[in-house]
């Protein structure tokens, strides 16, 4: 299992971390991974979830389970360039 740094946001949360990904054959890509319809979850590992209203803090856990019903947007780390 290989894992991306990823940048996800859903509509309450900002969630960095690693998306633990298990390629299958010619599906190596993250986007192959959240497009395949037997995954339902996501697991994130080294999370780090900061709401977006800020009426919180930031919490950081080693690992969660992300409902992929929940996800509005996925930046990889890799792809991000100023």
């Amino acid at each position: 299992m290989d894992t991306e740094k990823v940048t996800i946001y859903t509509e309450r949360f900002m969630i960095v971390g690693e998306v633990a990904i298990t390629r299958k054959g010619y599906r190596k890509r993250l986007s192959d991974f959240l497009n395949d319809k037997d995954v339902q979850f996501v697991p994130i590992i080294k999370a780090k979830l900061s709401p977006l209203d800020m009426k919180r803090d930031t919490t950081e856990v080693e690992i969660m389970i992300l409902n992929k019903n929940e996800i509005v947007m996925v930046m990889p780390e890799k792809s991000i360039e100023f």
